[in-house]
């Protein structure tokens, strides 16, 4: 999508924002200032970027369906904004009231985060790697919210570019997108559920169990653990969105593994041993101060004993002499195992959000 990027010479922490996307170093997208901007230059652009803009202007970008994104203080609602986004909000009790019929909330966007904020301000991506790895044109819906002229441009790029399959995460508050999702044939697939513990500073030791101990994975161990991934994710969205590939979507989760033990995905991966012999593992990435769990799994034959709450303390402990005190986690809202273990293992629930799937033939 082409996208304008509009700068103000006021000096905010908004306007921050938005000049720090030349950071991002998109393609298609146009900077000017404010004080040039005029009708028949908007009409060249899917994408409008700003922080403040008049009410005709932004009555001329609606009326023609292009994608307004602000990124200003929220105050109240715009309905003829598509995406408000707000780094600094804050959330409080004056503005928790029922957040599907209730108060409007901006997009509370981490700008640290390059990669969200380019999925964002992109509206729609195409997803190389996905691409292919699935042998398939696979793109990516990056707010998390839909509105008609988010429809209507990505349609016009889907279009374009041929994609096969549009994939979409929702926010799970906000009626307006799910009903435009329903309507617009994207397929409900999962929940998302992001939980997130902090992690106490003072070292613990861990008991280990007679026969079982922990180290960190190398590539002599991946054979071993290698069909444990094979055989886990029985609750992911691709398992349950029947025209991915069985055996391709075994392949991703196993690559996965195998990258996080090189250390070329996932930093490092952690395992749980019996009798020296690996039977369940922890991948981890580190973000700056922040830790991710991104795959975790316990052989069947094990499970059910107790260990999951073992390896996620022994995590704590590895991240503990990095001098990283927070941790997060993703997992799906029908895994309801795993959900125990995060949540025994003191990990408490952020957000909750919604997948969508939609396939073109």
């Amino acid at each position: 999508m082409k996208k304008l990027v509009i700068l103000s010479k006021i000096n905010t922490k908004y306007n921050k924002v938005i000049s720090d996307i030349k950071k991002l170093n998109l393609d298609d997208t146009t900077f000017i200032n404010k004080k040039d901007i005029n009708n028949i230059l908007i009409l060249n652009f899917d994408v409008i970027i700003f922080e403040k803009l008049d009410l005709k202007t932004l009555k001329k970008i609606n009326k023609n369906k292009i994608v307004s994104i602000s990124i200003n203080k929220h105050t109240k609602q715009n309905k003829l904004i598509d995406i408000s986004i707000d780094p600094f909000f804050k959330i409080v009790k004056k503005n928790l009231n029922n957040p599907v019929r209730g108060v409007f909330r901006p997009i509370q966007l981490d700008v640290l985060n390059r990669l969200e904020f380019k999925y964002l301000i992109n509206v729609i991506t195409l997803m190389e790697w996905d691409s292919k790895f699935w042998n398939k044109k696979i793109c990516f819906i990056g707010p998390k919210k839909l509105t008609q002229n988010i429809i209507f441009r990505c349609n016009k790029f889907i279009k374009k570019n041929k994609i096969q399959m549009i994939q979409f995460l929702s926010e799970c508050h906000d009626l307006e997108t799910v009903n435009i999702a329903e309507k617009n044939n994207f397929g409900f697939k999962d929940i998302r559920i992001t939980l997130e513990k902090k992690i106490n500073k003072h070292t613990k030791k861990l008991l280990f169990p007679k026969n079982f101990s922990f180290r960190k994975a190398t590539m002599r161990d991946f054979e071993i653990i290698k069909p444990v991934a094979k055989n886990s994710y029985l609750d992911s969205r691709y398992y349950f969105d029947t025209k991915f590939s069985l055996k391709k979507v075994k392949q991703f989760y196993t690559g996965w593994l195998e990258k996080a033990i090189l250390g070329t995905f996932d930093t490092f991966c952690l395992l749980i041993c019996y009798h020296n012999k690996p039977i369940g593992f922890c991948t981890i990435k580190i973000k700056s101060k922040d830790a991710f769990i991104g795959l975790f799994s316990i052989s069947e034959k094990f499970q059910r004993k107790g260990l999951s709450q073992l390896l996620l303390s022994y995590a704590d402990i590895e991240l503990r002499k990095l001098n990283i005190f927070k941790i997060n986690v993703i997992t799906q809202g029908r895994n309801y195992s795993a959900l125990k273990a995060y949540q025994a293992s003191g990990f408490k629930i952020a957000r909750t959000e919604l997948w969508y799937h939609k396939w073109m033939n």
